[in-house]
């Protein structure tokens, strides 16, 4: 999600009760994002048009309230295991 409204909408709606929310961010250099972004395209998972959109929208991310957590040089269980030890 690349804007502020759209994570404040939901989790308005969240019936969250005693749960505490936390918003973070995935993200990761430019040329990081077109590699990952093209091997999903070239495995017919993502069309070329993703590619361009995603670029596009990086900018966007440090506007967000939200932590950011640099996945660039980590792995899926990395990445998971920061967001469960609190960010």
């Amino acid at each position: 999600m690349h804007e502020q409204n759209i994570i404040d909408d939901i989790i308005f709606r969240l019936d969250a009760g005693n749960c505490k929310i936390h918003v973070i961010s995935l993200v990761c250099s430019e040329q990081a994002l077109r590699k990952r972004l093209r091997k999903d395209v070239n495995a017919g998972t993502r069309t070329e048009d993703v590619i361009g959109r995603s670029i596009e929208r990086i900018s966007l991310y440090e506007r967000l309230s939200s932590v950011k957590a640099d996945v660039l040089e980590v792995d899926a269980e990395q990445v998971a295991d920061f967001i469960v030890r609190g960010c």
